[in-house]
């Protein structure tokens, strides 16, 4: 990760709080600073705001996966079912994966 992109983000986060896609910018920033904490509240943040940014459920389903977390399903299951909603059957593909490998 690049120390002036993350500032960047930062500074344009500041100067605009509530933009969902700087959030969603920053915590994947953290996920590469494997700063999981950090990046979960901002995807829960996101999803707080929008309950359809199907994007931000599918990387807080990952990360939760990754940490074992069984809320994980939940997240999945949420952005596959809005994922269907918009009628993108390229992300219902990738829920469906991110399901199958975590239940079966």
């Amino acid at each position: 990760m690049s120390n002036s992109r993350f500032t960047k983000l930062l500074e344009m986060l500041e100067q605009q709080p509530n933009d969902l896609f700087l959030q969603y910018a920053l915590a994947m920033e953290y996920l590469s600073l494997q700063e999981f904490t950090k990046a979960q509240a901002l995807f829960t943040n996101i999803i707080k705001s929008d309950e359809h940014y199907v994007a931000a459920y599918y990387q807080l389903g990952l990360l939760l996966k990754d940490t074992n977390e069984p809320e994980a399903v939940r997240f999945f299951e949420k952005g596959l079912s809005e994922a269907q909603q918009k009628g993108d059957r390229k992300t219902v593909n990738e829920f469906r994966t991110a399901l199958d490998e975590l239940l079966y």
